[in-house]
């Protein structure tokens, strides 16, 4: 690792420390949140506060990265320590640039710097990694998948890798890394691993059909020489059982593999999982293949902590959706299904989870282009948007409801518009009956605006509850 400032704490910091509190209780007072802005302005005061809260902790720092599941797998991993005892510091909210995770420590830090918790749980979106990473030199490391996802910040998935590499490679010897073994990109990743332990999950499950219309796969070529993998087994976009045609790349054997896989409802779904030859049985409350590969990996973050992965499957039976994901709000007598989506990937396992089967199903997309849902809004024609049951009633919301209803015409399927999103919700409501449901699908501005509309209407968490 590099060098490291003295992570004493002095006057400085606990001149950021207290500043930095009191910004995030204005924040609250004023229903802002507790967002990134307190933890921005504690680092303009003292840039080494991360370091110096976190080196506190003696259990040390878990960071979760990756385009998808970053935040639903925290929030499973964050229930496995906690039901094994430990008090557990994470971002709650979500917000996981630097300063993001600089207000989630402010927030549970006393006056003078002093935090309770044994341990912390990060989720750190990709470009920040070398920057947090640096500075929480955390003990493990969980890189989820490599999906193309917002082209005019991240730009091309190879430099995504690069980045996260470099925070790889500056880990120390004791350091643990865990890596989705069906993801090419992401497996290649062990290569900055020199010195940190690297362990593997993934999933082998027959069976798994993908939508008739999804052609995403962002990363199905050799790493090495480019040449296109062969697959033995593909669950969605890239993910798989691969291996180069000329021998460069295969897929690793993960030592924790989910081996079944049944959607029960819209609701859950069982996952049966093998560790190290031993099968283990997870009840899990959350739909979908794509929340039981967040599942798998936080099994496998438990397990490289040496933790009962018996208490970790009981544990899993009881996590929640986080903010956005999945969420379910009772409105007049109606029940909105809220379901973020930002990236092909995600938005067709949306669709394969929820929207491939008829149903009646009433169905609104809010999509905005803020900075941080992405200006290039391009990804959505890569949606397979056909796939979706015919039948349905669409509407679409937000600033760029012209351009989605466009995707719509081109698969066929003549949506309502209604740019306002107040006025898109109302109308949505007015076409569900009491006692039925809709679906709503927003990327990440969208969801926040739609959530503070509900807000007022029906029984809802503020985000970083």
């Amino acid at each position: 690792m590099p060098n490291h400032p003295d992570r004493s704490p002095g006057a400085r910091a606990v001149v950021a420390n207290g500043v930095g509190k009191a910004v995030l209780g204005l924040r609250r007072m004023t229903r802002g949140g507790g967002s990134a802005l307190p933890g921005l302005v504690a680092e303009r005061i003292d840039p080494h506060m991360v370091g110096r809260l976190a080196a506190q902790l003696p259990g040390g720092v878990i960071v979760i990265t990756g385009t998808n599941g970053k935040t639903t797998t925290t929030k499973m991993l964050v229930a496995i320590l906690e039901a094994n005892g430990s008090r557990v510091l994470t971002n709650r909210s979500g917000s996981n640039l630097s300063r993001g995770v600089a207000s989630a420590l402010l927030e549970r830090s006393a006056w003078r710097g002093r935090l309770a918790e044994d341990i912390a749980v990060f989720e750190v979106d990709e470009a920040s990694m070398p920057a947090v990473c640096a500075e929480l030199r955390p003990s493990t490391v969980m890189v989820l998948n490599l999906f193309r996802d917002q082209l005019d910040r991240y730009g091309e998935l190879d430099s995504t890798a690069n980045v996260i590499g470099r925070a790889l490679a500056g880990l120390d010897g004791s350091a643990t890394v865990c890596l989705n073994a069906d993801d090419p990109l992401v497996a290649s990743l062990a290569r900055y691993c020199e010195r940190p332990e690297v362990r593997w999950f993934g999933v082998d499950v027959d069976g798994i059909a993908k939508l008739d219309h999804d052609a995403a796969s962002d990363s199905d070529h050799c790493p090495q020489c480019g040449h296109a993998l062969d697959y033995d087994k593909s669950f969605y976009s890239h993910l798989g059982h691969y291996r180069c045609p000329e021998g460069h790349v295969e897929r690793p054997i993960p030592e924790v593999t989910l081996r079944s896989f049944e959607a029960v409802d819209d609701e859950a779904s069982h996952l049966l999982v093998e560790v190290d030859g031993s099968a283990l049985s997870v009840q899990l409350p959350l739909p979908g293949l794509y929340n039981a590969y967040n599942a798998v990996a936080a099994l496998c973050g438990a397990r490289s902590r040496g933790l009962s992965l018996t208490d970790a499957a009981e544990a899993l039976t009881h996590v929640t959706a986080p903010f956005g994901r999945v969420e379910r709000v009772d409105v007049n007598g109606r029940r909105l299904q809220l379901l973020l989506v930002k990236n092909p990937t995600g938005f067709n396992q949306i669709i394969q989870t929820f929207l491939a089967e008829p149903n009646d199903t009433r169905l609104m997309l809010a999509i905005n282009d803020g900075f941080a849902d992405g200006r290039d809004l391009s990804w959505l024609w890569d949606v397979a948007i056909e796939d979706i049951a015919p039948g349905a009633f669409v509407l679409c919301t937000g600033v760029r409801a012209a351009d989605m209803a466009l995707r719509f015409k081109y698969a066929g399927v003549e949506a309502d518009v209604v740019p306002d999103v107040d006025e898109g919700l109302a109308e949505l409501l007015r076409r569900t009956p009491p006692g039925e449901s809709a679906e709503v699908l927003a990327n990440y501005t969208a969801t926040l605006e739609l959530r503070e509309k509900l807000n007022g209407q029906a029984a809802i968490k503020r985000f970083w509850q």
